[in-house]
């Protein structure tokens, strides 16, 4: 399955262990980052990924206000991947129609499993809306 997931996250050491996990465990996959939500707005338009994996703690603007934009003229799966574990943050991200949310440290074959889950699901229901 081709696939292509855009990372928007700025602390270098967490993509590159989200690249390194893709690597390994899916090494067709295609990864790219963003470390601004500005940037990683655009590049859900320039770059047409399957899948975000976004940051809410963002340098420039806050990983809600990304989500909120994105959802503006997208509906691929977002998965937040935060150190917040609060119940609110979960459920502020839930309601902004995140589709998962996963808190740092993050396990990585978790991660994949989850990824692969939400790009399945993804494509299924795209097929099934054209069907209809």
């Amino acid at each position: 399955m081709d696939v292509k997931v855009l990372v928007i996250e700025d602390d270098m050491e967490i993509v590159e262990s989200i690249l390194l996990s893709f690597k390994v465990m899916w090494p067709e996959a295609e990864v790219v980052y963003a470390n601004h939500g500005i940037q990683g707005i655009s590049k859900v338009k320039s770059e047409s990924p399957d899948l975000v994996i976004l940051d809410l703690g963002l340098p420039d603007i806050t990983g809600y206000e990304v989500l909120k934009e994105i959802r503006l003229f997208s509906s691929i799966p977002i998965i937040i991947l935060t150190v917040r574990s609060e119940e609110d943050d979960v459920i502020k991200a839930l309601e902004s129609e995140a589709n998962d949310y996963i808190v740092k440290p993050f396990r990585q074959k978790e991660l994949m499993a989850r990824v692969k889950a939400q790009i399945s699901n993804w494509r299924t229901n795209a097929i099934r809306n054209r069907l209809e």
